[in-house]
């Protein structure tokens, strides 16, 4: 999902033929840091909180170590920090280039990813999760990889990065909805138990259709070239994932919304690589 963001905003770059690779590298690699040590600080929060325990379906469908002991606490924690150490450093070497503004860009970045489950505010326990995360990997990633690689802020970014940022949104979302029991056993607010999960189906559905509504428009405003319209191709899929949802909301639910967020972004950016090659 992180690639996505940057690499979607360095191919808006390409087209203003303001595009400069190792800018580009640099940032990546610092968001896939930021990303990992933000899902490790959410493993280590929801393990501490018995958000996470042997009988919900996270624990089931992937590698938990945390959880199962292979991993201490304290060793969990300090790779965490070291990983954060990192993004901070690559922040520090792009101000070099770009100035102090990285720094303000990458602080809003790791506020939002450390208060994401870290007291006081903890964003995931207040329902207010999917809002952060849509800001985070929507206008905040895209737009910021913008101006770390052209040195340069506009609009087009910004609403370019809002069907990407819902997706991810979604992401969140599928795995509340699957988890709304078990968050109701320790007392967490989430969007789900706040809607109910029926609500919450229909808010996903209509969240997944808009991103293929607002894509079309972004079209139409010339900010996104015709062959963005590729990423239709996923929307048989993505009826395919409401349907699912709606019989029963699986175990899995957050990895096949992420699969679907891939294929989405993949098809968007080579829609946009598409229309540099053709001068369209």
């Amino acid at each position: 999902m992180s690639f996505v963001s940057a690499t979607l905003a360095a191919v808006l770059a390409i087209k203003l033929a303001a595009f400069d690779a190792s800018l580009y590298l640099l940032t990546l690699a610092g968001l896939i840091l930021l990303h990992a040590a933000t899902n490790m600080l959410n493993d280590y929060f929801d393990v501490k909180n018995r958000e996470d325990r042997f009988d919900v379906p996270t624990s089931r469908y992937r590698p938990h170590p945390l959880l199962t002991g292979e991993v201490g606490g304290r060793e969990f924690l300090t790779m965490t920090v070291t990983l954060y150490g990192l993004v901070v450093l690559i922040a520090g070497v792009l101000s070099l280039v770009r100035g102090p503004l990285i720094l303000l860009l990458t602080g809003a970045g790791l506020l939002a990813s450390v208060f994401y489950t870290a007291p006081p505010i903890a964003f995931k326990y207040r329902a207010l999760g999917e809002p952060v995360v849509f800001l985070v990997w929507g206008p905040l990633m895209v737009g910021g990889s913008y101006y770390t690689i052209t040195g340069t802020f506009t609009v087009e970014p910004l609403l370019a990065s809002i069907p990407i940022g819902i997706l991810v949104l979604l992401v969140l979302l599928a795995n509340n909805m699957r988890d709304a029991d078990y968050d109701r056993e320790v007392v967490t607010t989430t969007i789900p138990i706040l809607l109910g999960v029926r609500r919450s189906l229909i808010l996903y559905g209509a969240l997944l259709a808009s991103t293929y509504v607002i894509t079309i428009l972004l079209i139409l405003m010339r900010i996104l070239s015709v062959y963005s319209l590729a990423v239709l191709f996923t929307t048989t899929i993505a009826a395919r994932l409401v349907r699912t949802f709606w019989a029963g909301v699986p175990d899995d639910a957050d990895p096949q919304t992420a699969k679907l967020t891939l294929l989405f972004g993949l098809l968007l950016i080579a829609g946009e690589l598409f229309s540099i090659f053709t001068k369209y």
